[in-house]
């Protein structure tokens, strides 16, 4: 029984927090700014609980539909599903109760809030396939990663204001350069297995394309940050992000596909960075 439970919590990836995060920290920053540096008490329950139910549910569909290919990569070969470990049908019962209790969480939020997260939930589960037929499938990642952006708006404000889809294209830039990172450790597979890897098309030009994706979206959040009057802290906090990204940019060894997979992680730290710009806004 307590081997079933940590093979599904893999499954889930519960066991790594890092992809979660990435998810929780834009949708968070959304829910300040559309709150003004207030959040209720129940949102701030519901969005962390529903970015991990949803996080989890992704990683879920994705070893579905990947499993077959995962078998011939090693670094995802002893996956649950891949394994097989999980089958398909508990997997399938697994991603079905993770939907349902998301759907619960719903029921909580406004009607313009459900229509959102139903359109965003039909792109988690096609995002698996993009990459069979798309070859930068980190675009269609980049849209699904912001869901919690305009979801965030749409329950706090029952509005999408334009900060909303400025703040989506800084997200969208933002994936774009860490999954960029985080794809190189599969580039040599996914090329051999003929799926849609956005470091196939970039060789040789890996760091420029990183560097571009993460200095769009410092430069959007910046505006962002102007737009709502953030006071003098937020300018030296976006000093230090930006400096720190540049750091993080410069010692990622090309030869060396972990050094990509570091920088990835870092990610994460620029992200809390972005949130502390707005939670400290007065």
């Amino acid at each position: 029984m307590i081997n079933s439970i940590k093979n599904y919590f893999h499954l889930m990836r519960a066991d790594r927090p890092v992809g979660t995060f990435l998810l929780l920290w834009p949708t968070l920053t959304a829910l300040i700014i559309a709150g003004k540096g207030n959040v209720e008490t129940h949102l701030l329950i519901i969005f962390c609980l529903g970015t991990f139910l949803m996080r989890s549910a992704g990683c879920v569909i994705n070893d579905y539909f990947d499993q077959d290919f995962d078998r011939k990569v090693l670094r995802t070969s002893k996956r649950p599903l891949a394994s097989g470990i999980v089958s398909n049908s508990e997997a399938l019962t697994i991603f079905g109760i993770l939907i349902f209790l998301s759907l619960i969480l719903l029921t909580f939020l406004n009607f313009l809030s459900f229509i959102i997260a139903f359109a965003f939930s039909v792109l988690v589960i096609l995002y698996p396939l993009a990459k069979r037929v798309i070859k930068i499938p980190q675009i269609i990642l980049g849209i699904v990663f912001s869901g919690g952006i305009p979801l965030a708006f749409a329950a706090s404000l029952n509005d999408l204001p334009a900060n909303v889809f400025v703040l989506m294209l800084a997200n969208f830039f933002w994936i774009l350069s860490y999954d960029t990172a985080y794809a190189m450790t599969d580039r040599e597979d996914d090329q051999l297995l003929k799926l849609g890897n956005s470091a196939i098309l970039i060789k040789g030009k890996e760091k420029l394309i990183i560097c571009f994706g993460s200095m769009i979206n410092l430069f959007l959040i910046f505006f962002v940050g102007i737009s709502e009057n953030i006071n003098s802290y937020f300018y030296i906090i976006s000093v230090i992000n930006g400096c720190f990204l540049i750091y993080s940019i410069i010692i990622i060894d090309r030869e060396n596909v972990n050094s990509f997979f570091n920088f990835f992680k870092k990610n994460n730290y620029i992200g809390a960075l972005i949130f502390f710009f707005f939670l400290y806004r007065t």
